[in-house]
Formats: C-alpha cells, sequence, structure tokens
C-alpha cells in the first residue's frame, strides 16, 4: 500500500476595503476549498478543519501576494 503524501496548499493575505482577507493561491485549490466552504476566502478555522480532516496531510503557508 502507498504511503500517504503531504500537501501544501499556498495562501496570500489581501487588504479588501480596510478588511485583510485570506485567499488561496492555486486557482484549483481554490476552486476546491471553494466547493467545499462556499467561500472564495479562507481563514484559520477553515485551515485547521481541513488539516483535522485530511489528518494533518494538508498543511497551509502564507506566500506573498502574487
Amino acid at each position: 500500500m502507498n504511503k500517504p503524501t503531504h500537501r501544501i496548499i499556498l495562501y496570500y493575505r489581501k487588504d479588501v476595503y480596510g478588511k485583510t482577507l485570506e485567499y488561496v493561491a492555486d486557482a484549483g485549490d481554490a476552486k476546491v476549498i471553494e466547493g467545499l466552504t462556499r467561500q472564495k476566502t479562507i481563514d484559520g478555522r477553515i485551515r485547521e478543519l481541513i488539516r483535522d480532516l485530511t489528518g494533518g496531510l494538508v498543511n497551509f503557508q502564507e506566500v506573498t501576494m502574487p
């Protein structure tokens, strides 16, 4: 049986009308997360829930805005 591989999802922060929002950098990953959450943005709660759901196989890393 194959060992599960870890996945890192990159996200960035953007100020929108004085509020800091977090967006997934990869369009494919963003579409999947939007399908799960019905939101275009993520936050710490969503990141933690996805980590928990995958047993820690998915992690998030903040990057600078593209």
